[in-house]
């Protein structure tokens, strides 16, 4: 959180420099107001895009160098769309990384052995995903961690160290959740918006545009537009040079502990 420590020193040193030319010397308070809002901007920023490391240090892409990329599913295990995702990724010998919520997991066991043993990569993506994770204390953070943790353990034996935050944010609390833990927080620099966008050729063209590389594609294997598009991006990747590559081998760290 180092960025955010040496922001809001900053940000306290010169809003009280501010005040005292304001109160002493006559100088506007708007120039107070406009530092606060241009603080507010900035860590408004650093909430949202979590390549910033304002608060954590997260892996958003791997080496530019190479035309390699990463394919990242969230939000599941879907009953009906993950096979079908599976499925094409079997197909075209594509490896990529699942983050689960631990919610969803409970009758869907087998299919999450099932992507595991495919060679696939599972990561932790909280417990419920709720609007209010964010809002959370540390203790709480923690507990959804451990909660998912815990269920991926019973199925596969193994505890996951690679955690994508909900929705992408990130704050103080969560920093102070992942503090003296293992996990590495893990980023994209590709967000496809595929639960947003309906049309499958806009997002499919989207993609397309997107590639470069080292590459993190953001993904949720819940809906159906994905599984759609899925095959066709692959293949024009494939087409162009592209080569899809473990999310590991972007992280350089392992994907779980064993004990």
């Amino acid at each position: 959180m180092l960025r955010f420590k040496l922001v809001s020193v900053a940000f306290f040193i010169i809003s009280a420099l501010l005040l005292y030319l304001a109160i002493e010397k006559g100088v506007s308070f708007w120039w107070l107001a406009l530092c606060v809002l241009i603080y507010s901007a900035v860590v408004f920023y650093g909430v949202t895009y979590m390549s910033a490391g304002f608060f954590i240090k997260s892996v958003c892409h791997g080496p530019e160098d190479k035309k390699e990329l990463c394919l990242t599913f969230d939000d599941g295990p879907h009953s009906e769309f993950t096979p079908r995702i599976l499925e094409i990724l079997k197909k075209h010998t594509v490896p990529a990384a699942f983050f689960v919520i631990g919610k969803n997991i409970e009758g869907n066991e087998a299919l999450l052995k099932k992507t595991d043993e495919a060679g696939h990569i599972i990561g932790n993506h909280s417990f419920l995903h709720s609007f209010w994770f964010d809002l959370k204390s540390p203790s709480g953070m923690k507990l959804e961690l451990r909660q998912t943790d815990e269920k991926i353990k019973e199925v596969l034996g193994k505890v996951p160290l690679y955690f994508r935050p909900p929705y992408g944010v990130t704050n103080p609390p969560l920093y102070k959740a992942l503090r003296g833990t293992s996990y590495t927080s893990i980023g994209w620099n590709v967000r496809s918006f595929d639960t947003v966008i309906e049309d499958q050729h806009t997002l499919l063209d989207k993609l397309k545009k997107a590639l470069k590389p080292g590459a993190v594609y953001l993904f949720h294997d819940t809906n159906n537009r994905t599984a759609e598009i899925l095959e066709s991006f692959i293949l024009y990747a494939k087409e162009n040079g592209y080569s899809f590559v473990s999310l590991e081998t972007f992280v350089k760290k392992d994907a779980y502990a064993f004990n």
